[in-house]
């Protein structure tokens, strides 16, 4: 019996030129920086193994490399967004592929997808509002995601932003929140 291959290649399991044949064949698709069969449901866990290699040891996906992971948004963002805890010491080398910062999180807004850790729907839904420095139709859509995801609402999300008194961003944060009501409200009858 032939080995099996894993459900997430990449070139250390075949050279890239028979990835990208069998991309063109239709065989495989394309998943951040590796390639899935086609006959694959794409979830959490199967899109944090294909992020994992660009995932230093300790740090966790977040923003919109975390609303692609858990499936709000199809685009796969470069560079890949990621996070350090406050308290944790960790070294990172800097690098063009990804965008790191250090940021308080506590321990029940982070989420295992496969091999990462990545912030939680909500937890990513209010960091969407408060930092993306766009915020078009696509991230309104995105954000509205992560909460129904979340099964939370903008009430959570503002108590969330309030809670903290010296927050950065947070009034352009709630001023985007009324965006994201007027897409939960639906259109007008």
């Amino acid at each position: 019996m032939a080995p099996a291959l894993p459900l997430v290649l990449d070139s250390t399991h075949l050279p890239l030129a028979e990835l990208s044949a069998a991309r063109l064949d239709g065989d495989l698709r394309a998943l951040a920086g590796a390639y899935c069969s086609v006959d694959v449901h794409p979830s959490a866990a199967l899109r944090g193994a294909a992020l994992a290699p660009l995932v230093p040891d300790g740090l966790i996906v977040e923003r919109m490399s975390a609303a692609w992971l858990h499936g709000a948004t199809p685009r796969f963002p470069r560079p890949v967004q990621l996070c350090i805890r406050s308290s944790h010491r960790i070294r990172d080398v800097p690098s063009i592929d990804r965008q790191v910062r250090q940021v308080v999180l506590g321990d029940h807004e982070i989420m295992e997808a496969g091999p990462v850790r990545v912030t939680d729907p909500f937890r990513t839904a209010v960091d969407l509002v408060r930092c993306d420095p766009v915020f078009d139709r696509g991230v309104v859509l995105c954000v509205t995601t992560l909460l129904l995801t979340a099964r939370a609402s903008t009430v959570r999300c503002r108590a969330e932003l309030r809670r903290v008194p010296h927050l950065p961003h947070k009034q352009r944060a709630l001023r985007r929140l009324e965006e994201i009501d007027e897409v939960l409200r639906g259109p007008p009858r």
